[in-house]
């Protein structure tokens, strides 16, 4: 969907098609793994994400491409912060009365995520570390049956999109009470972050960035740049992606690298430190 929206923006900014071709699979490495092998003349990119370009070098899976070394960066499209969200169940009104409550129930309380590796599954054990609880992971196989489960109180917390979440939430079905990201989440904006809470410097924000094929010229990769810029800073656009919960974040094309090496060094920390393999 984000692809898609991004398209729209970019064929106008270019005035010629873009098409999206959906490449599904093994958490978006196939699709990536076609766009890495692609000829490197500018008119086949890459959507990336944190899953597709960060958490595998993190958790050392084998890939077959280097999210770093087989990619030119053309420029990050934006972030979505994670919401902790949690049953409707649990005697709680706010994050601090979560992290109490959890505190004087340890081990009796249980949080979801779509599998071992993935973000929702760092960000809880993130959590767990600079809360000091002991948690109970289950991992699903997708994010589907873990909302059910979150909504029908067999599970008591995960960190979900924005979107999904927030239409739980409206329904009365659970509660948020965290963003995760480094800023508010659109529409939530009496929601305070869990750095705001006390947690300093969390941040388990899902990120989206295009790529180009290595080996794409310089003059090329400043052309896309610009394009994706436009697209991203054109009001109709924004709009469509807030509505996904994604604020544009148009940046020059050394930004997406940069930032890819921050998140990296910041779960790193957590995997080596909570001893997190993909294949657990």
């Amino acid at each position: 969907m984000i692809s898609r929206v991004v398209a729209d923006g970019m064929r106008e900014a270019l005035g010629q098609p873009v098409v999206v071709d959906n490449r599904a699979g093994a958490a978006g490495t196939i699709g990536s793994d076609a766009g890495a092998k692609s000829a490197p003349d500018g008119y086949t990119l890459t959507l990336g994400s944190t899953s597709t370009h960060s958490l595998p070098t993190v958790l050392g899976q084998k890939i077959p491409y280097d999210p770093m070394r087989s990619f030119a960066p053309v420029g990050l499209i934006g972030l979505s912060p994670t919401v902790l969200a949690v049953s409707s169940k649990l005697p709680v009104k706010d994050i601090g009365e979560f992290i109490h409550y959890a505190r004087k129930n340890p081990g009796r309380l249980s949080y979801a995520s779509s599998g071992v590796g993935s973000l929702a599954h760092l960000a809880g054990e993130s959590f767990k570390l600079e809360t000091q609880t002991f948690i109970v992971h289950v991992p699903y196989r997708g994010t589907g049956q873990a909302m059910a489960d979150l909504v029908g109180g067999q599970i008591d917390m995960m960190f979900d999109a924005v979107v999904t979440a927030k239409t739980q939430a409206d329904a009365g079905k659970i509660k948020i009470l965290a963003s995760g990201g480094r800023a508010r989440a659109g529409g939530l904006a009496t929601i305070p972050t869990l750095d705001e809470s006390g947690l300093k410097n969390f941040d388990a924000s899902l990120w989206l960035g295009l790529f180009a094929p290595a080996g794409t010229p310089t003059d090329v990769l400043d052309k896309l740049n610009a394009a994706l810029g436009k697209a991203l800073r054109a009001p109709a656009i924004e709009e469509r992606l807030l509505k996904f919960g994604v604020t544009p974040s148009p940046s020059p094309r050394a930004d997406l690298g940069k930032y890819m090496q921050d998140v990296e060094t910041y779960w790193q920390t957590i995997v080596k430190t909570r001893g997190i393999k993909a294949n657990d």
